[in-house]
């Protein structure tokens, strides 16, 4: 008995040297696994332990409370009262399948188990389950110290560790939805965009949804005068969250609304072949030129990078295109114009170079007051405006000249930079040298005034006194 009693009494000593020890024991990445494993194991032990504990004192209380019933006891129970009792004992807050027993509030123990909390990394033994908080979704644990606040999913995972792994099982069929708008089919209106249709660029606003063809996947939408059929990655740039929150006014130009893609197509350069000439022509129109003069120049440039054989079906291509009484010349200055009519011209370029940097240099000399003479020596004035100029330019295909005639307004002049600055109606800029220009001007002026005399005098009436 006394060599039972020193063996009993040298365990003990040892559980206590352990549970010291685990005391002072750091968590760490390595180790916390294995000390888990342990305080699992051990606090099994104990919550068994006062179970048993816990039925024995419930049937000695039992025994003690109920009389012993005999055969002729005829006592009628309330059944109100029984009904009652059931619904004040503590309900069954989930079923979980790991456990036996469902879980009871102030009774259940939960395993020991360590997580992050806002003041670090914590273990926690013998903590009871208090509450559940169903508007926040969190449980209240309370191990005798303090009380701990639980998400709910956390606390799913010490019922059952193996739910904090995913488990593509389930999830390998569901469609999992992002964090953008939703849009509902003739109600939600779609942000306003723009798109280059066969009449150039159009604004499209109050679309809304109307229907899905998912055999083509497209989406059909409409404003109530219009409808589209586009596809669907057209439809879900339409719908992008950030679309939501740009809003456009009256006063955005209809460039600034293309979708992304369509902009891209507006905006960039493509294979320099015969079939990408006039896009590529007005890509370039719209990003750097300030005239049709400057249209043609680019147009030589790219027929110019072209192989033999893209050069000759360019040719062939631009003569089926141009109409019956126009040159290829005329075709590209007519492309130009219809390349910059949604844009009138590229604001940054016009800035850069036209008509700051020109009519500011030098100020003494240069001439932008409306009204003022380009030289004393002729009557053009700021602001006139001038008839048909012809431009001897360079035929894009070919060679030769060839004349193209505008009707220009006087913006500026210098005589120190020998320039005259025009501009035509849809604010394209020319500049001319102004000796040149002022030269041939006059001499345009003295044939007018020479028609305008011989009119009057074929015209007059003559009286002979």
């Amino acid at each position: 008995m006394e060599a039972q009693e020193d063996n009993n009494l040298l365990e003990k000593q040892k559980l206590e040297e352990a549970a010291e020890s685990l005391k002072n024991i750091d968590f760490t990445t390595e180790n916390y696994k294995d000390i888990l494993e342990i305080i699992n194991r051990i606090s099994a032990i104990s919550a068994s332990n006062r179970h048993d504990e816990e039925i024995e004192r419930t049937a000695i209380s039992e025994q003690a409370a109920t009389p012993e019933a005999s055969p002729n006891d005829n006592t009628n129970y309330d059944e109100s009262t029984i009904e009652e009792s059931e619904s004040n004992s503590p309900a069954p807050l989930q079923e979980n399948a790991d456990l036996k027993e469902p879980i009871v509030f102030g009774k259940t123990v939960l395993p020991a188990f360590a997580i992050m909390t806002n003041k670090g990394f914590k273990t926690y033994a013998n903590a009871i389950v208090e509450s559940y908080d169903e508007e926040m979704q969190t449980y209240i644990l309370n191990n005798g110290k303090e009380k701990v606040i639980l998400p709910k999913k956390t606390f799913e995972t010490i019922l059952s560790p193996e739910s904090a792994y995913a488990n593509p099982h389930k999830l390998e069929k569901a469609t999992i939805a992002e964090g953008s708008p939703s849009v509902v089919a003739s109600k939600t209106i779609l942000p306003e965009f723009a798109m280059i249709t066969q009449h150039g660029i159009k604004s499209f606003k109050n679309f809304t949804l109307q229907s899905h063809n998912e055999a083509e996947n497209s989406y059909t939408i409409s404003d109530g005068d219009t409808t589209l059929t586009v596809p669907s990655d057209t439809f879900q740039e339409i719908i992008k969250p950030e679309r939501f929150v740009n809003q456009f006014d009256e006063n955005t130009p209809a460039h600034k609304k293309l979708l992304q893609t369509q902009y891209e197509s507006y905006s960039k350069d493509r294979d320099n072949t015969a079939n990408n000439f006039r896009h590529n022509l007005s890509v370039h129109c719209r990003k750097e030129c300030s005239s049709p003069l400057e249209s043609l120049k680019v147009a030589q440039e790219i027929i110019s990078r072209m192989s033999k054989d893209e050069q000759q079906k360019t040719r062939n291509l631009l003569n089926l295109m141009k109409k019956e009484d126009e040159t290829i010349n005329q075709l590209i200055v007519r492309t130009y114009f219809e390349a910059i009519k949604e844009v009138p011209l590229n604001e940054e370029y016009i800035r850069q170079n036209f008509p700051d940097k020109k009519i500011t240099r030098p100020p003494y000399d240069t001439l932008t007051a409306k009204g003022s003479l380009v030289d004393r020596d002729s009557n053009l004035r700021i602001g006139d405006t001038i008839h048909d100029i012809a431009f001897n330019v360079d035929k894009i295909l070919g060679h030769g000249k060839e004349k193209l005639y505008e009707t220009l307004t006087v913006v500026s002049a210098s005589k120190e930079n020998n320039s005259v600055l025009l501009m035509d109606k849809n604010k394209s800029y020319y500049e001319v040298p102004r000796d040149t220009l002022l030269e041939n001007y006059n001499k345009q002026q003295q044939k007018e005034h020479r028609q305008e005399s011989r009119h009057r005098k074929s015209y007059c009436v003559d009286i002979e006194r």
